[in-house]
């Protein structure tokens, strides 16, 4: 649905907003519009911390500030990594277990279904994949290497993924979760794993801790499952027309479809709501 005609008065103090990418902030093309760069500037101009939040690896995920020609903060594969873009080194980098990606590569060869497993830096698919021109086409700028089954890596490994057919993963959602029990479905193609321990949730409450804001001042757009669980601890969880189930049911307010640029219309709202509040108690 759209936006409500007036947003919650509550909603209009919020210090920091958060943003899942794919499926939330950028479009049906897998771009951040310009419009939505605009609304990450506005948002930073007005005082209110804009916070990237996604399954992309990090150089992605910053692209996207500088983009918008803002400094601060982003959360990289699904939280494995966190990042201040004013400082050199990361905030934190975790890596999932040798194990846990060899027991990922093996289920998908076994049902069918093609492993990806990401580094902090770069993804890497098996030769043959179908999954290449996709992740080329969404992140042209990024390093998306293609090498022999038998070389995929398993150490520093930061997110492992099953992709394929939605029906197909329609299929075997309930094996995947039994196997792997924090796995979420981020997307209709898309099965994600991450390092035990990090979540998206880990990481933005580290970085709201270092902003001074908390969470209750906080507002969050998303639409996959990864974005259940810190959706559910800020102030204010929005849900994408897009969005999940799970996503819906923990928001407090739906706005429209990522293909339309709703993220960039909720921020354009907020902040023309927030002025003209300002203006009526001058």
């Amino acid at each position: 649905m759209d936006l409500p005609a007036e947003l919650p008065g509550e909603l209009l103090g919020v210090r920091a907003i958060a943003f899942d990418v794919d499926g939330t902030l950028a479009g049906a093309d897998h771009r951040v519009s310009p419009r939505s760069l605009r609304a990450l500037a506005a948002l930073d101009e007005a005082g209110i911390a804009p916070i990237i939040v996604t399954g992309r690896i990090v150089g992605a995920a910053t692209e996207i500030l500088a983009g918008a020609g803002v400094d601060g903060f982003a959360i990289a594969s699904n939280g494995a990594v966190a990042v201040d873009t004013r400082l050199a080194e990361p905030l934190h980098t975790a890596v999932m277990t040798a194990a846990d990606v060899e027991a990922v590569v093996a289920f998908g060869l076994a049902a069918g279904v093609e492993p990806l497993v990401f580094t902090a830096t770069d993804m890497v698919v098996a030769e043959g994949s179908i999954a290449y021109p996709y992740l080329v086409d969404v992140h042209p700028d990024e390093v998306t290497r293609m090498v022999p089954l038998a070389d995929l890596p398993c150490e520093g490994v930061t997110k492992a993924m099953l992709f394929g057919a939605a029906e197909r993963l329609d299929e075997i959602d309930a094996a995947v979760r039994a196997a792997f029990p924090r796995v979420v479905r981020s997307m209709d193609n898309v099965f994600e794993l991450g390092p035990a321990g990090a979540d998206k949730w880990v990481a933005l409450r580290a970085i709201l801790r270092r902003l001074d804001v908390a969470p209750e001042h906080v507002a969050g757009l998303g639409d996959g499952e990864n974005d259940v669980p810190w959706l559910g601890q800020v102030g204010w969880p929005v849900a994408m027309a897009n969005a999940r189930p799970p996503v819906k049911a923990v928001a407090r307010l739906e706005i429209g479809h990522h293909g339309e640029d709703a993220a960039a219309a909720f921020v354009e709202a907020l902040l023309h709501a927030r002025a003209r509040a300002a203006r009526g108690a001058a």
